[in-house]
């Protein structure tokens, strides 16, 4: 290391101590940002893992059949969406409601809503109210019935995920419980089961590992709002492991358990932790952020410093 960039570093780590970690580009920085969004929209090719699940989409509301089910997910605000109250206040999560139809229900200044209409076990009817017109309905791609999950895309997710072999590359894991736990990533999963998951994530996958810890994940089915952990953040189709032969055995264990540590490359920080939210640029030094308030401090490809 020369005795300008020795300055430079030295120069920077002073910085950080009295900031704590928080401002420690200010006055140095050589180029803009970089966010996690710029990173994502560099990679726009979709990805073997993107495609796998890519055909589970919910069914369009004018191809519903009576019967279709629906798992109840919240019951403590499903008397908000819901009628009549009487009825709805005798669900409990995990109870089947079954499509019985379509119905017209009047409205304000004479217009017309939808009522979504459905049978609970007790063989009771509720009905979910949509403040658009029947033709309106038949024509939507999806819909979502609040605090419940489609049942048919839980079941079409099982049938492709039970008894394979993934590679998990995500750290957070779920008992059996649902208490969160911390897991290891990019390690081998054999998928036991797909239940249905909460209102947030419509799936829970069931796996066991390579080492026989049984644990389970939440993820998304679909596009929207219920995408954000679906199966291409959350498994690799392939082991990872021969793609990186030259990271060493002690390195890549650090890895899979979430953990950096001094000197580690750039690529072996981010095969761990992920990408960081914002990556600051000086002349000789980079500073990664993430949303945790982690920050990686990086000198010639490598991790120097590490701080919250």
């Amino acid at each position: 290391m020369t005795a300008l960039r020795t300055y430079s570093l030295l120069f920077l780590l002073g910085l950080c101590a009295a900031a704590g970690l928080q401002g420690c580009f200010t006055g140095v920085e050589s180029t803009p940002p970089i966010t996690a969004q710029d990173v994502k929209r560099s990679n726009a090719t979709p990805s073997a893992e993107a495609l796998y699940t890519s055909h589970i989409l919910p069914l369009q509301p004018a191809r519903w059949q009576a019967g279709k089910e629906f798992v109840v997910t919240d019951t403590a605000r499903l008397h908000l969406v819901m009628t009549p109250p009487e009825v709805v206040s005798r669900l409990h999560p995990g109870d089947t409601l079954r499509f019985v139809g379509f119905a017209a229900i009047p409205a304000a200044a004479g217009e017309e809503d939808t009522g979504v209409i459905l049978s609970t076990p007790s063989f009771d009817t509720i009905c979910y109210r949509l403040a658009k017109p029947l033709e309106a309905v038949a024509e939507m791609e999806e819909l979502q019935i609040p605090f419940t999950v489609e049942l048919s895309l839980v079941e079409a997710l099982g049938r492709l995920m039970e008894g394979g072999r993934y590679w998990i590359t995500s750290s957070v894991w779920f008992d059996p419980a649902g208490g969160n736990i911390t897991g290891r990533r990019l390690v081998g999963v054999t998928v036991d089961k797909v239940t249905v998951g909460n209102g947030n994530y419509p799936a829970r996958v069931w796996f066991t590992d390579d080492k026989g810890v049984r644990s389970s994940v939440f993820m998304s089915v679909g596009e929207g709002a219920r995408g954000l952990r679906n199966f291409e953040s959350l498994f690799s189709l392939t082991d990872p492991r021969p793609r990186y032969r030259d990271i060493t055995n002690d390195v890549w264990d650090a890895i899979t358990r979430g953990q950096v540590k001094p000197m580690m490359t750039r690529r072996e920080c981010r095969l761990a932790l992920g990408n960081p939210r914002e990556v600051l640029r000086g002349h000789y030094i980079e500073r990664w952020n993430y949303d945790n308030g982690l920050s990686l401090i990086f000198d010639d490809d490598r991790l120097v410093r590490i701080g919250n």
